[in-house]
């Protein structure tokens, strides 16, 4: 007999089943459209974006450097506003006398001035000078009338400044000065014998920005102290 060939006859033993493996979807590949479209999108907005405030600082610059003032006015130059020399004004800014008027009989005078254009600068500036003088024969009802004016002041132009720097010191017998009134950047207030006088200086710096600022108040106070011991010097 033949011998025996293994798994042939003899018993064989089962093979074990295969697993099946489950049914896996193959996985996409991720769309960058997305992507693209949030990356275009961005850029136009940008680009909007700089276009506007190219627009815009292009328009604010045309008014930034546009020459501030007015032209020259031709108004002939008047007592007392004489007592302001041109140099000083040059200095503030406000070469332009656009009102001049002065009453001996009630002893009141007016000084207007503002830039100049082409002349001044690009910022705006304002200096204004009222004069009061007393016309009562009498010298102490003169004194008194002028005392009662400087006083007034005090007490209303004072009253309304953000700050008051009384006992300034110059060519006159007293007086005070007002910083950040709704009317004036600086004012100097003074009494020189029975002369009231009200020196205001003003103005504004252009800026890149929507609204022009008003000028610092220490280069206000210089301008109105300037002008006053000026003016009072001459009276």
């Amino acid at each position: 007999m033949q011998p025996q060939q293994p798994g042939q006859w003899g018993p064989q033993h089962p093979q074990a089943p295969q697993q099946v493996q489950p049914w896996q979807p193959v996985p996409k590949k991720k769309s960058r459209a997305g992507c693209i479209t949030f990356l275009i999108l961005g850029l136009v907005a940008l680009l909007v974006v700089g276009g506007i405030a190219g627009v815009y600082f292009y328009w604010r610059h045309g008014i930034v450097t546009e020459p501030a003032g007015e032209e020259p006015s031709g108004q002939p130059v008047i007592a007392p506003c004489d007592l302001v020399s041109a140099e000083t004004l040059r200095k503030l800014h406000t070469t332009n006398l656009i009102h001049g008027y002065s009453d001996e009989e009630t002893g009141s005078a007016t000084c207007t001035w503002r830039a100049t254009k082409g002349q001044d600068g690009t910022n705006e500036r304002y200096l204004d000078i009222t004069v009061s003088t007393s016309v009562a024969e009498d010298p102490a009802d003169a004194l008194a009338e002028a005392e009662e004016t400087f006083e007034h002041y005090r007490q209303t132009d004072g009253k309304r400044a953000s700050r008051v720097t009384d006992d300034l010191e110059g060519p006159w017998d007293e007086a005070f000065m007002a910083t950040g009134t709704e009317v004036k950047a600086a004012m100097v207030i003074f009494r020189k014998g029975s002369t009231t006088v009200s020196v205001g200086y003003d103005g504004y710096d252009k800026t890149y920005w929507f609204e022009d600022q008003r000028l610092p108040a220490p280069d206000a106070e210089r301008a109105a102290k300037t002008a006053a011991e000026e003016f009072a010097a001459g009276l």
